[in-house]
């Protein structure tokens, strides 16, 4: 069997092209794989992510005689936002021995790289959960990153997009709840009149599921067939094609969780929320991902003063590198991203609370 230099294991584009890889994990990371997917790519030169939230007219043209001149329009009001990026890397110290001398799983003999390989998949877990927690505050229109959220973080962080936030009239977990002919279209005008373009993609957690599976109207509507089918062919990781016409709504469930060191196992998406979003070609107006410079060794070991600035390497996003340590012996592996989700039109981010009932409806005019 050949074996692979360390070098060629250890360099950057070999480390940084598996983290990549191992953090495509898109089943348990549904936000991230929409901005991933759908999102305008930003790239900032600094170390803030700064974009245009712009406004376009909703009102009409004049009608004019042929004689009349032309009426003057108002510019689009642009409104300019930065925000710093977020930082997220970690390291791990891995021994010779670790390396070299322990069985690697699923072998009788040692193997260095497979042995890494699952270290840094790990890496790659670690910082791809953060990125989803990011990537679902985004979406619920505010990012808040402390000790507390993030246990380990050294920083408060937070950023606030002003995502249309909207209550239900009636709480859908009751089964009495006029969720198809009542709750769907108010839905649908509220966003309509709120962003200007039509609700398409509905995304939510499989509890609201539950509650349209037990709801009498859905019940109704649905016939003991459909109903039958749903329950038969549940996908809580994506499109459920038996609700894809339901209210004119694509639904998507997401059931992505985490589990912090010592804690419970935890949701990214709240109970009872479902985000609704343009279609997919309107996505990239809506959502941006800032992905900034990073900098990283291109060499193992460092010459004079001279020379050193040629050895460091300018990458973007997501990066892993390698050190060689001598006491004791082994390697350290770094992983890291350099970015930021963000909303580019809060106006079209809507977050309906369906475990709301009996609230005034929100003013349906964009927030000034």
């Amino acid at each position: 069997m050949a074996i692979t230099p360390l070098d060629d294991l250890l360099s950057v584009d070999t480390l940084t092209g598996m983290i990549k890889i191992f953090s495509e994990q898109s089943d348990n990371r549904s936000c991230t794989a929409l901005f991933s997917q759908q999102a305008r790519p930003l790239l900032p030169l600094g170390d803030a992510a700064s974009w245009d939230e712009v406004e376009y007219s909703r009102h009409m043209a004049p009608v004019s005689g042929p004689e009349s001149p032309h009426t003057r329009a108002k510019r689009t009001t642009t409104r300019k936002r930065s925000s710093a990026m977020a930082y997220v890397k970690a390291y791990k110290d891995l021994p010779s021995s670790h390396l070299f001398l322990n069985r690697a799983p699923g072998s009788d003999m040692a193997d260095a790289e497979a042995v890494l390989a699952i270290e840094l998949e790990d890496l790659a877990n670690l910082i791809a959960n953060t990125k989803e927690f990011l990537a679902c505050g985004a979406l619920l229109g505010k990012i808040d990153v402390n000790p507390q959220t993030v246990p380990g973080s050294d920083l408060n962080f937070s950023v606030e997009f002003g995502n249309y936030q909207v209550p239900a009239n009636d709480a859908w977990s009751d089964p009495t709840t006029k969720i198809r002919s009542e709750e769907l279209i108010r839905l649908q005008r509220l966003y309509k009149d709120r962003s200007g373009i039509n609700a398409a993609i509905g995304i939510t957690e499989p509890g609201v599921e539950g509650s349209l599976v037990k709801n009498e109207e859905v019940r109704e509507f649905a016939k003991e067939v459909l109903g039958i089918q749903i329950v038969r062919f549940m996908n809580l990781q994506g499109v459920n094609p038996q609700w894809e016409t339901l209210g004119g709504l694509q639904l998507r469930f997401t059931d992505g969780t985490y589990k912090p060191e010592g804690g419970q196992v935890t949701r990214y998406f709240p109970e009872g929320r479902l985000l609704v979003l343009p279609a997919e070609a309107r996505m990239g107006t809506v959502l941006g991902w800032a992905e900034g410079k990073v900098h990283v060794p291109a060499g193992p070991v460092y010459a004079d003063a001279g020379s050193a600035l040629g050895m460091i390497r300018e990458l973007r996003g997501t990066y892993a590198y390698a050190e060689l340590r001598t006491d004791p012996m082994g390697v350290r592996i770094y992983a890291g991203w350099h970015g930021l989700p963000v909303i580019l039109n809060p106006n079209a981010v809507m977050v309906y609370d369906t475990t709301a009932g009996a609230a005034p409806a929100p003013a349906p005019a964009p927030a000034p």
